[in-house]
């Protein structure tokens, strides 16, 4: 399995691929906040939260959404909380897996959704059951932001990308290196129903 806390120093190179999806997803985020209407969000593997604690520090306080990370590392979670009391952000972190939804969905459905850092070590199936479940976890007019790098021998984006449009969601971006990232941001329509049932377990990591 993956060891976290080394995969994390790649962020220290500004050239790293990381560090560049990194920029995209804050980017991402900030454009779905914009809207004042965001009440909830919900950021599953949510690591050390440096995708979107930044940008909520930048939100005024009277405006900062509901929000829960999950992450299963703990001093991963550990770090969440202690950079989201340095930055005057109130969130709830969830030290447990992220892949077993009765861990945080009493939190749901949210207006904004983080799938960041999971496509790329869970199963194809276990994907396509996350991405199925993306509707009853969003309101309506609710945003994903998901990102799935290029493996290689193996670019599953595309399947992907039309796994959320067969699940009802609208793409609203996709930023991507033919060899690297990929980010995706998808909107559930009003007339998406969101009332299918949510499996206890939507994925595992396997690397």
């Amino acid at each position: 399995m993956t060891d976290w806390h080394t995969w994390h120093e790649a962020y220290d190179d500004p050239d790293s691929s990381l560090t560049k999806r990194l920029a995209v997803v804050r980017r991402r985020i900030a454009e779905a906040l914009a809207p004042s209407a965001v009440g909830q969000v919900l950021s599953l593997c949510a690591g050390d939260g440096r995708d979107v604690l930044p940008i909520l520090a930048s939100v005024p306080r009277d405006r900062q959404p509901e929000t829960v990370l999950v992450e299963l590392d703990p001093t991963l979670a550990a770090a969440a909380r202690e950079t989201a009391a340095a930055s005057g952000v109130a969130v709830s972190v969830i030290n447990d897996d992220a892949g077993w939804a009765p861990n945080w969905q009493a939190s749901t459905p949210v207006d904004l959704l983080l799938l960041c850092g999971i496509f790329g070590n869970v199963s194809d199936d276990d994907i396509r059951t996350t991405v199925r479940s993306v509707p009853s976890l969003l309101q309506p007019d609710g945003t994903v932001i998901w990102t799935r790098g290029h493996l290689t021998g193996h670019d599953v984006r595309p399947h992907i990308r039309e796994w959320f449009r067969d699940a009802g969601l609208d793409e609203i971006a996709f930023d991507s290196e033919p060899v690297g990232y990929g980010v995706g941001v998808n909107r559930r329509p009003a007339t998406t129903s969101g009332d299918e049932p949510i499996p206890e377990r939507l994925f595992s990591f396997v690397r």
